[in-house]
Protein backbone atom coordinates (compact mmCIF):
# COMPACT_ATOMS: atom_id res chain seq x y z
CA UNK A 1 0.00 0.00 0.00
CA UNK A 2 1.49 3.41 -1.01
CA UNK A 3 2.30 6.00 1.64
CA UNK A 4 0.05 9.03 2.13
CA UNK A 5 1.39 12.57 1.83
CA UNK A 6 1.54 13.00 5.62
CA UNK A 7 3.46 9.75 6.01
CA UNK A 8 5.94 10.81 3.33
CA UNK A 9 6.42 14.15 5.08
CA UNK A 10 6.96 12.47 8.46
CA UNK A 11 9.48 10.15 6.85
CA UNK A 12 11.53 13.17 5.73
CA UNK A 13 12.03 14.18 9.37
CA UNK A 14 13.72 17.46 10.29
CA UNK A 15 14.71 18.27 6.72
CA UNK A 16 11.15 19.56 6.31
CA UNK A 17 12.09 22.66 8.32
CA UNK A 18 14.66 23.71 5.72
CA UNK A 19 12.24 23.39 2.80
CA UNK A 20 9.62 25.75 1.45
CA UNK A 21 6.08 24.59 0.82
CA UNK A 22 6.85 24.36 -2.89
CA UNK A 23 9.99 22.27 -2.30
CA UNK A 24 8.10 19.96 0.03
CA UNK A 25 5.29 19.57 -2.49
CA UNK A 26 7.77 18.56 -5.20
CA UNK A 27 9.50 16.12 -2.85
CA UNK A 28 6.28 14.43 -1.74
CA UNK A 29 4.61 14.54 -5.15
CA UNK A 30 1.54 16.62 -4.30
CA UNK A 31 0.49 20.20 -5.00
CA UNK A 32 1.57 23.15 -2.88
CA UNK A 33 -2.09 23.72 -2.12
CA UNK A 34 -2.30 20.22 -0.61
CA UNK A 35 0.75 21.01 1.58
CA UNK A 36 -0.98 24.20 2.71
CA UNK A 37 -4.06 22.17 3.68
CA UNK A 38 -1.94 19.66 5.62
CA UNK A 39 0.02 22.33 7.53
CA UNK A 40 -2.15 22.28 10.72
CA UNK A 41 -1.62 18.51 11.02
CA UNK A 42 2.17 18.60 10.57
CA UNK A 43 4.42 18.46 13.62
CA UNK A 44 7.42 19.90 11.78
CA UNK A 45 6.43 22.81 9.54
CA UNK A 46 8.23 23.83 6.35
CA UNK A 47 10.08 27.16 6.39
CA UNK A 48 8.38 30.30 5.16
CA UNK A 49 11.12 31.54 2.80
CA UNK A 50 14.35 30.53 1.25
CA UNK A 51 17.29 32.86 1.41
CA UNK A 52 17.30 35.25 -1.55
CA UNK A 53 20.14 35.02 -4.05
CA UNK A 54 21.28 38.60 -3.50
CA UNK A 55 21.80 37.89 0.21
CA UNK A 56 24.07 34.93 -0.46
CA UNK A 57 26.67 36.67 -2.61
CA UNK A 58 29.77 38.35 -1.16
CA UNK A 59 29.86 42.13 -0.73
CA UNK A 60 32.74 42.52 -3.21
CA UNK A 61 30.56 41.22 -6.05
CA UNK A 62 27.82 43.64 -4.97
CA UNK A 63 30.42 46.43 -5.11
CA UNK A 64 31.44 45.33 -8.61
CA UNK A 65 27.80 45.43 -9.74
CA UNK A 66 27.40 48.91 -8.24
CA UNK A 67 30.50 50.17 -10.05
CA UNK A 68 29.28 48.75 -13.37
CA UNK A 69 25.94 50.47 -12.83
CA UNK A 70 27.69 53.77 -12.02
CA UNK A 71 29.61 53.53 -15.29
CA UNK A 72 26.31 53.45 -17.14
CA UNK A 73 25.77 49.73 -17.64
CA UNK A 74 22.11 48.77 -17.42
CA UNK A 75 20.79 46.48 -14.70
CA UNK A 76 19.72 43.99 -17.36
CA UNK A 77 23.23 43.86 -18.86
CA UNK A 78 24.81 43.41 -15.43
CA UNK A 79 22.33 40.63 -14.70
CA UNK A 80 23.14 38.92 -17.99
CA UNK A 81 26.84 39.07 -17.14
CA UNK A 82 26.25 37.42 -13.74
CA UNK A 83 23.42 35.13 -14.90
CA UNK A 84 20.63 36.66 -12.78
CA UNK A 85 17.65 38.95 -13.26
CA UNK A 86 17.77 42.73 -13.02
CA UNK A 87 15.72 42.49 -9.80
CA UNK A 88 18.54 40.56 -8.11
CA UNK A 89 21.12 43.03 -9.41
CA UNK A 90 19.11 45.94 -8.00
CA UNK A 91 18.79 44.20 -4.63
CA UNK A 92 22.50 43.30 -4.58
CA UNK A 93 23.42 46.93 -5.25
CA UNK A 94 21.04 48.04 -2.48
CA UNK A 95 22.99 45.86 -0.05
CA UNK A 96 26.06 47.99 -0.68
CA UNK A 97 24.35 51.30 -1.25
CA UNK A 98 21.12 52.19 0.55
CA UNK A 99 19.63 54.09 -2.37
CA UNK A 100 19.93 53.17 -6.03
CA UNK A 101 18.87 55.45 -8.81
CA UNK A 102 15.97 54.25 -10.93
CA UNK A 103 16.94 51.92 -13.77
CA UNK A 104 18.18 53.82 -16.81
CA UNK A 105 18.52 57.16 -15.04
CA UNK A 106 22.31 57.09 -15.02
CA UNK A 107 22.43 56.50 -18.77
CA UNK A 108 19.93 59.31 -19.42
CA UNK A 109 21.94 61.73 -17.30
CA UNK A 110 25.15 60.82 -19.12
CA UNK A 111 23.52 61.28 -22.54
CA UNK A 112 22.05 64.61 -21.51
CA UNK A 113 25.43 65.81 -20.24
CA UNK A 114 27.13 64.86 -23.51
CA UNK A 115 24.37 66.75 -25.38
CA UNK A 116 24.98 69.83 -23.20
CA UNK A 117 28.72 69.63 -23.90
CA UNK A 118 28.12 69.59 -27.66
CA UNK A 119 25.67 72.50 -27.42
CA UNK A 120 28.28 74.54 -25.50
CA UNK A 121 30.71 73.97 -28.37
CA UNK A 122 28.24 75.70 -30.70
CA UNK A 123 26.85 72.61 -32.43
CA UNK A 124 23.17 72.85 -33.35
CA UNK A 125 20.70 70.72 -31.40
CA UNK A 126 19.83 68.53 -34.41
CA UNK A 127 23.48 67.98 -35.33
CA UNK A 128 24.35 67.08 -31.72
CA UNK A 129 21.48 64.58 -31.64
CA UNK A 130 22.70 63.10 -34.93
CA UNK A 131 26.23 62.71 -33.56
CA UNK A 132 24.92 61.02 -30.42
CA UNK A 133 22.55 58.86 -32.50
CA UNK A 134 19.45 59.82 -30.51
CA UNK A 135 16.09 58.40 -31.50
CA UNK A 136 13.14 60.70 -32.22
CA UNK A 137 11.74 59.96 -28.78
CA UNK A 138 15.01 60.93 -27.10
CA UNK A 139 15.18 64.13 -29.14
CA UNK A 140 11.68 65.15 -28.07
CA UNK A 141 12.40 64.27 -24.44
CA UNK A 142 15.64 66.25 -24.29
CA UNK A 143 14.09 69.21 -26.12
CA UNK A 144 11.40 69.42 -23.48
CA UNK A 145 13.74 68.79 -20.52
CA UNK A 146 16.36 71.29 -21.65
CA UNK A 147 14.00 74.14 -22.48
CA UNK A 148 13.84 73.89 -26.29
CA UNK A 149 10.99 73.38 -28.71
CA UNK A 150 10.58 72.43 -32.37
CA UNK A 151 9.86 75.34 -34.69
CA UNK A 152 9.02 74.00 -38.13
CA UNK A 153 12.46 72.95 -39.33
CA UNK A 154 14.75 73.54 -36.36
CA UNK A 155 15.00 73.53 -32.57
CA UNK A 156 14.96 76.86 -30.76
CA UNK A 157 15.10 77.85 -27.09
CA UNK A 158 11.74 78.43 -25.46
CA UNK A 159 11.07 82.16 -25.06
CA UNK A 160 9.47 83.58 -21.96
CA UNK A 161 5.85 84.47 -22.26
CA UNK A 162 5.19 88.07 -21.47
Amino acid sequence: MPLTAIEKIQKLGKTVQNMTQADLAREVGVSRERIRQLMPRLKLKPGKRVRAWHRTIPANICETMAKLHDRGMSLTDIGAKHGVSDYHVREAIRRVRPRIEPAGRVQRMMRQQSLRDLLKKGVSFEEACDRLKFSDLQRRRYRRQMGYHWQGSRTVPVGRRG
